[in-house]
């Protein structure tokens, strides 16, 4: 009953990101020097399995290259969702790659990963084709996408979790990563401001079942992969890692603060950048790249990146 009550409620979600989405792109005039190309990354005949190269057309070459994974709740966004924040991103002197994957309305977290590694076989694979250079490579994600790019990249490198996932290892050297008010537990990130029983006994349950389907939760995959301190330890490896938050993220900055203090717990190289004007919400600096705001906080993401190169 909960259960078809919350699909209900999220699916509504989804229909107003994707409109709030869509109104945001409409308005974004989209740089004329920087290429875009699209391809698919599996031949399936589905809009989901495409993705994005943004090269600035003025450099020339390969560059380093940034693989961008977009926020969306689990069930909404695509590739094109954070356009002009890889547009300046390119003009900042990378490449930049960002994927559509399948949404929660139609598969789980499962299906999810499998996108993502599927794409990062591709463009791996594909190389020299795509003009991309993999000698200084990084990995950016915002909200669940965030979580999705902390959790890809822990699967690449654990063999129970990429029997768990059902997907085979890349070799990708990811020298830095940018999580961008990323959701990474999951099993907290139904919880609703305010409303604590509710949240235990409803919206965060129910939250992640539907992420991970129903079958999935409260059982092995869930319990090894829906908080990051059950998959990272101290010997886990993990490159140098950049956590984006803000004063005006009311909803979900405390994923980040209980990150950055977990990581920190487990010394591990990370990094809070933290804007403390409220008038930057959450993905302040992907929805609105061009604010003075997101300016400063995409400059000293990208100077990160920078000081990871070889």
């Amino acid at each position: 009953m909960f259960h078809f009550i919350f699909k209900k409620i999220y699916l509504n979600i989804k229909k107003d990101i994707e409109e709030q989405n869509a109104a945001r792109i409409a308005s974004h005039r989209l740089p004329g020097d920087v290429k875009i190309s699209t391809l698919p990354y599996l031949d399936s005949g589905n809009e989901m399995h495409r993705f994005n190269i943004y090269k600035n057309g003025r450099t020339g070459g390969a560059a380093p290259l940034i693989v961008d994974i977009h926020g969306g709740g689990w069930i909404a966004g695509d590739k094109d969702t954070n356009g002009l924040f890889c547009c300046r991103l390119a003009e900042g002197g990378f490449d930049v790659s960002s994927l559509s994957y399948r949404n929660v309305d139609s598969c789980s977290i499962i299906e999810q990963i499998q996108d993502i590694f599927a794409y990062l076989h591709y463009i791996k694979n594909n190389a020299t084709a795509l003009g991309l250079s993999f000698e200084n490579v990084f990995l950016s994600g915002d909200s669940a996408g965030g979580q999705l790019a902390l959790l890809a990249y822990n699967v690449n490198r654990s063999a129970k979790l990429l029997e768990m996932f059902g997907v085979s290892p890349v070799n990708i050297n990811f020298k830095a990563m940018a999580l961008i008010h990323s959701v990474c537990y999951v099993n907290m990130a139904g919880k609703l401001k305010n409303n604590p029983v509710i949240s235990r006994l409803i919206s965060v349950p129910e939250l992640a079942r539907t992420v991970y389907g129903k079958q999935n939760y409260g059982r092995e995959l869930y319990n090894s992969t829906c908080t990051p301190t059950a998959f990272i330890t101290e010997n886990t490896p993990l490159p140098p890692v950049l956590l984006i938050s803000s004063a005006g993220d009311e909803m979900y900055s405390y994923q980040t603060d209980m990150l950055y203090r977990d990581l920190r717990a487990l010394k591990k190289d990370c990094e809070l950048y933290f804007e403390t004007d409220p008038k930057a919400g959450h993905v302040f600096n992907i929805a609105d790249p061009d604010s003075d705001l997101a300016r400063k906080c995409n400059a000293h993401m990208m100077n990160f990146f920078k000081s990871a190169m070889q």
